[in-house]
């Protein structure tokens, strides 16, 4: 038996295609894309930006003296420099997300590159570098307040609701109508299921970028009367994408999406909620013969997934942790049969990076629950703005839950971090709707969330 056995170098930054994968189509839309994304005012640019990330199939690609030219890379650096050129370069002061984020995507970076060696894996990592930071800081560049929220969230809904139709197609008739655009014309078929995914880089992906998205449009749909066709039709095409990618895990995550929005009357008792939860699993996890997470398992199961694989990931990456603790593994593919496939984004934080780039992760998910925490209560004065809140932090959820089964590597990454700089954005919520009295009896300080503490005792009147 082989006991030495590495993944092939090329699994993780071998070359790809020696020419341009790109239709002419695809050509004309990333050049419209570019203009507009130069030319319209500062709160519009997301609408093409966000559309061209995400409609343009996930490898399409140009290939310059060598170079692989991706259309997220080309249309991120235009993002950039409209900022760069029109004076709108803004990016809020860092919050703890915010540098937690920046924590988490070099600990990878480096990790991975003393893992494997070489300057193709430094290659690769800087590749890894551009997109990750260049797409979350420009996205909070670009999502700053409560109006920048809610426009973001509608151009989401918009392309939701082009997505849907054709991933319904697809699914019934294994023709994906984003191959005008480059995407591989017939999709894959698992246990007699088309599994649909549209212009993304896998049919999970598509269903649980859809699912995740629904509590976002859910929120802002009770905002007013503005827009509610185009918010509703979002919550149905979200539903549509989490099915038609015959996939277990989208399906929990939309499950998970509206259990969340249907906490909203508990909202108080959170708390209680949350150590009920707690100890709930650990009660399980005692008097199971299988450890918890075997759960997965039947969930999956039951649904038509994969749940056996992503249990097993989970049980094999807590057994062998003294192989991927200091920078992660090269050889996770001899844990068990299919192990090589890392769909959990948890696992892979560790398997990729090791125990400093996964604890770095969960505490970023940490600080973006506390952050929709913070805002909610600061918001709930307002009932619109604190349902906004909730439904950012119901998304928040869905996509956690979401993450289990997943691991976001194409354009998904681009509508990720824009529900984290919604997060972020939560911060200017009660600036916008409440203007309190202030009596302080030392003067005020600025934390790293961007919420103004005081020293000593604040007392706010409305």
């Amino acid at each position: 038996m082989n006991t030495t056995y590495d993944m092939p170098e090329n699994y993780y930054f071998g070359g790809g295609s020696d020419s341009s994968v790109v239709t002419p189509l695809a050509l004309a839309c990333l050049a419209a894309a570019f203009l507009l994304i130069l030319l319209v005012p500062r709160k519009h640019v997301l609408v093409p930006l966000l559309a061209s990330c995400v409609l343009l199939p996930f490898g399409t690609s140009l290939v310059v003296a060598g170079f692989h030219l991706y259309t997220l890379r080309l249309l991120l650096a235009a993002g950039w420099l409209r900022l760069a050129v029109r004076g709108d370069l803004k990016v809020p002061r860092l919050n703890v997300i915010d540098k937690t984020f920046l924590f988490w995507a070099l600990s990878n970076a480096i990790a991975f590159s003393i893992l494997w060696g070489g300057m193709g894996a430094v290659t690769n990592r800087l590749g890894f570098l551009w997109n990750t930071l260049g797409a979350y800081f420009l996205a909070r560049a670009l999502v700053r307040n409560k109006e920048d929220v809610i426009r973001c969230i509608r151009v989401l809904a918009a392309l939701v609701i082009v997505i849907a139709p054709a991933m319904a197609m697809e699914h019934a008739t294994q023709h994906n109508l984003f191959s005008i655009l480059g995407a591989p014309e017939l999709s894959d078929i698992r246990s007699g299921s088309i599994r649909a995914k549209g212009p993304f880089g896998h049919a999970i992906i598509a269903g649980t970028i859809g699912a995740m998205l629904m509590p976002l449009f859910a929120g802002v749909w009770r905002q007013g009367k503005e827009g509610r066709l185009l918010l509703g039709l979002g919550v149905a095409s979200s539903a549509v994408m989490a099915i038609t990618s015959a996939s277990s895990t989208p399906l929990m995550t939309l499950g998970v999406g509206a259990i969340g929005l249907l906490l909203w009357p508990a909202r108080q008792h959170l708390r209680v909620f949350r150590w009920g939860l707690a100890l709930s699993v650990l009660s399980l996890h005692l008097v199971m013969k299988a450890p918890v997470w075997m759960l997965i398992a039947r969930t999956g199961g039951a649904m038509g997934g994969s749940g056996y694989h992503r249990a097993m990931l989970i049980d094999n990456f807590i057994r062998h942790f003294g192989e991927w603790w200091l920078f992660g593994t090269r050889t996770n593919a001899l844990w068990g049969f299919d192990m090589w496939d890392v769909d959990n984004a948890f696992v892979g934080a560790g398997v990729g990076g090791g125990l400093i780039t996964f604890i770095a992760f969960i505490a970023l998910l940490r600080y973006a629950f506390r952050q929709v925490g913070r805002a909610r209560r600061l918001t709930s004065e307002t009932r619109r703005d604190e349902r906004l809140v909730w439904a950012i932090g119901a998304s928040l959820l869905a996509n956690t839950v979401g993450f289990f089964g997943i691991v976001y590597f194409d354009q998904s990454v681009l509508i990720w971090y824009s529900l984290l700089a919604m997060v972020s954005a939560t911060a200017a919520f009660p600036a916008a709707t409440a203007q309190p009295s202030v009596e302080l009896s030392h003067k005020p300080q600025i934390d790293d969330t961007g919420w103004e503490a005081a020293a000593g005792r604040v007392a706010l009147s409305v």
